[in-house]
Order: structure tokens, then C-alpha cells, then sequence
């Protein structure tokens, strides 16, 4: 009796390393087979899609590096009446800012974004001994200790007090355990979204304020920007010359699902939409712009496009592999 069941296990052990073997003989053995677009060629009966594309990398026109950049931003700046000298006076703003509130929190550090350089995160060395945080402890609401906090550090944040007044709450709210809230705005101007118009907040359950994340557009004056956002169905043909994308002859705008911001080309979840955006490019200068939104059949992409001239100012592929 105990040998048939020794039997019976090595049968068993046997029959589990054949399935193996023919398992990863199927992974190694090199392909026969073409791989569709988007697949990626490599060994095995298998192929791999990847959402990449080395000929369309992410791009931000701030960031970048090439012929013509300096025309384009000389020209976005004589477009609203200003010059690089301007620009250069917004930034030192940004550094009377700081020494400002390093008179207030001798701790408080600050680190700046790649793009349009500007203080971006606000936060008190939490590596001390004794945390001093941003704002004492309140019972306020916290966008409201967000705003005052924006504008008692005008030149840091590169708002004025009647832009920090017009900001719109976004989001407020505390994690499940009470223990940490958040609070944030969004940036308009005339009721048009500013790109990544940002800033954010957190907050202790006593609501002191321990961190901001900034991405205000600063130095701006709101009167002074163009509001010709031109014809959305022309930055649609922009963007997608800019990804190499082949658009349908009959493409139109649908007016049912479009709204004044957003312009629907197409129905249904696959659409292509073009919303209007103000794109900051330096500290002081924003542009009339469209975020379009189209879709392929592996890939996504959001490109930002000049409304003025069609340049391509931002682009990223929103199909990401894991």
C-alpha cells in the first residue's frame, strides 16, 4: 500500500515538471509570428504591447531645447506689453519671498519646479527637533488658512490679494482617521483654467498647516491676456500633426456634447476634445491655449497647442506601462 503511493507521487511529480517544460519551451521558443503595432518584437510564441513611443517623448516647451524656443518666448512676452526684465522681477520676488518667511520660520525650506521655476513646495524642516509649522494652530476653515497664508506671502506665491480672493476651492476634506486633511484651489482667469493652476495644503487634526504644493502661475496680470482662443478644430489638426496622427476628412465639432471651455469632435468615450487652457511659459507670461485630448488604438495622448500658432507646448503619452 505505501509503495502505490510513492508510485502515485512520483507520477504526479513527473506529470508537473512535463507540463513545465512545455510551458516555458512555449516562452522561449522564438516567434514565427509578426507582432501587431504596438507589440514589442522579442523571444517567445508571446509578445509584449508596450504603450511607448521613442519618436513621441513627453515634451514640455519650457524644458526644452531647440531652434526657435527663444523666438516663441519673446514673442508670448511683447504679445501682453512685457520684456525678459519683467520676468526677471517676478523671480526676485520669489527670493524677497522666502527671506520674508525665513524671518517669520527660521526652518522653512523650499524646493522649485523644472519648468517654470518657481517655489513649488513649502514645507518646515521636518528633521528638526522641534517641527515649526506653516500656520499655527486654528479652528479656521482650511481654504481659508490656505488663502491668508497666499496672501501674506504675496511675492512668494506671486499672487495678489485679489487673484488669491478668486481662487476656487477644489477640494477639502479629512482622511477616514482625522488625522491629516487637505485642502485645495484651482486657478482661473476668466473662467478659464489656468494649466496646472494649482496649489494644495495639508493640515493636522489641530489645523496647522505642514506642507504646501504650489503651482500657481505667478506675476500674471488678468487684463492684460489675450482672449482669442481662435478655432478649437484648428488646434485638434495641430496636435495631431505634432503625434503623427492621421484625423478623419469629416471631422466636426459636436455642438451637443461642447460646451464654451470644451470642444467635443465625435461622441461617445473615444471622442477627441480640445479644452481651452491659459499656458504659462514664464513667470509673468501665459498664453491662450487648447489641451486636446486623442485617442489611438494603443495609445492616448493630451498635446497642449499655442491657440495662436498651433506650437506644440506640452504633450504626454497617458497610456503608461506597468
Amino acid at each position: 500500500m505505501q509503495n502505490s503511493s510513492i508510485t502515485g507521487t512520483r507520477r504526479g511529480l513527473l506529470l508537473t515538471l512535463f507540463i513545465l517544460g512545455i510551458v516555458t519551451a512555449l516562452i522561449l521558443v522564438p516567434s514565427q509570428f509578426r507582432p501587431e503595432a504596438g507589440a514589442q518584437k522579442g523571444e517567445g510564441l508571446f509578445t509584449r504591447t508596450v504603450s511607448e513611443d521613442p519618436a513621441l517623448p513627453n515634451y514640455d516647451i519650457r524644458t526644452a531645447k531647440g531652434v526657435g524656443l527663444d523666438e516663441f518666448f519673446s514673442s508670448a512676452r511683447q504679445t501682453i506689453g512685457k520684456d525678459a526684465a519683467m520676468v526677471a522681477d517676478v523671480r526676485e520676488g520669489f527670493v524677497r519671498g522666502e527671506e520674508q518667511l525665513r524671518s517669520q520660520l527660521p526652518t522653512v525650506k523650499f524646493e522649485y519646479n523644472e519648468d517654470i521655476r518657481i517655489p513649488e513646495v513649502i514645507t518646515p524642516d521636518v528633521w528638526k527637533a522641534r517641527i515649526e509649522w506653516l500656520t499655527p494652530s486654528s479652528s479656521a476653515k482650511r481654504p481659508e488658512i490656505l488663502r491668508n497664508f497666499i496672501k501674506e506671502n504675496n511675492s512668494l506665491v506671486g499672487v495678489t490679494d485679489e487673484q488669491a480672493n478668486s481662487l476656487k476651492v477644489v477640494q477639502d476634506y479629512t482622511n477616514p482617521d482625522g488625522n491629516l486633511s487637505y485642502a485645495m484651489f484651482e486657478q482661473r482667469i476668466n473662467n478659464v483654467p489656468v494649466f496646472r493652476g494649482e496649489i494644495k495644503a495639508g493640515f493636522t487634526k489641530n489645523g496647522e498647516m505642514i506642507r504646501v504644493i504650489n503651482n500657481l502661475a505667478p506675476g500674471l496680470d488678468y487684463g492684460t491676456l489675450s482672449t482669442d482662443f481662435r478655432d478649437p478644430l484648428d488646434a485638434v489638426k495641430s496636435a495631431a500633426r505634432h503625434i503623427n496622427h492621421e484625423l478623419p476628412a469629416d471631422l466636426t465639432r459636436n455642438g451637443a456634447e461642447s460646451t464654451d471651455l470644451k470642444s467635443v469632435f465625435g461622441s461617445g468615450d473615444w471622442a477627441t476634445t480640445a479644452e481651452k487652457m491659459y499656458f504659462p511659459t514664464e513667470p509673468g507670461i501665459a498664453v491662450p491655449s487648447w489641451r486636446v485630448l486623442i485617442w489611438q488604438p494603443v495609445n492616448a495622448y493630451y498635446v497642449v497647442v499655442d491657440a495662436a500658432s498651433g506650437t506644440m507646448l506640452w504633450r504626454k503619452n497617458i497610456t503608461n506601462d506597468q
